[in-house]
């Protein structure tokens, strides 16, 4: 029969322990990481001021839409975060990749879409089409930076 020392702990403990610490750890994980209609609130709001403003239709429609989403979203992320502030959420560890692919983000969304891509010499079809592929871009640069990072504290159970 095997001895067991005052200080050890029996496996099934051990194991209850793992798992109740994996699951606090997804959980900050999981609260740390931005929403899927956050993130699409936001290439939204980058695609519709990268139409050009002769083409946003009457009151800028779109841009007010996504406003509008971003903020109820950012109301869906603080009542998730039960009314605190904001700021005591799960700071990520970001790699190289994520920071990366948000600085691209940004980049794309800030800078190219409304600064040299809205143009009023575009017409309607190619303005909204630049909206629309700037959209798609950020979108897709924030959904991969999500999954980099969701990838990388994955795997930090497996070793």
């Amino acid at each position: 029969m095997e001895k067991q020392s005052s200080g050890s702990v029996p496996p099934a403990v051990a194991r209850e322990q793992l798992r109740a610490v994996r699951q606090a750890h997804d959980a900050s994980v999981r609260r740390a990481m931005a929403r899927a209609g956050f993130i699409l609130a936001l290439s939204v709001f980058c695609g519709s001021q990268t139409v050009a403003p002769a083409y946003k239709g009457p009151g800028n429609v779109p841009t007010i839409i996504a406003v509008v989403w971003f903020l109820a979203e950012l109301l869906k992320m603080s009542a998730r975060n039960q009314w605190r502030p904001l700021r005591s959420w799960p700071k990520p560890e970001w790699g190289v990749t994520e920071v990366t692919l948000v600085c691209l983000a940004v980049l794309v969304g800030g800078v190219i879409g409304p600064h040299l891509l809205a143009s009023h010499s575009n017409s309607a079809v190619a303005s909204w089409g630049s909206g629309a592929a700037v959209a798609v871009i950020v979108a897709a640069c924030l959904f991969a930076a999500k999954a980099s990072y969701r990838r990388r504290a994955s795997r930090a159970w497996q070793r």
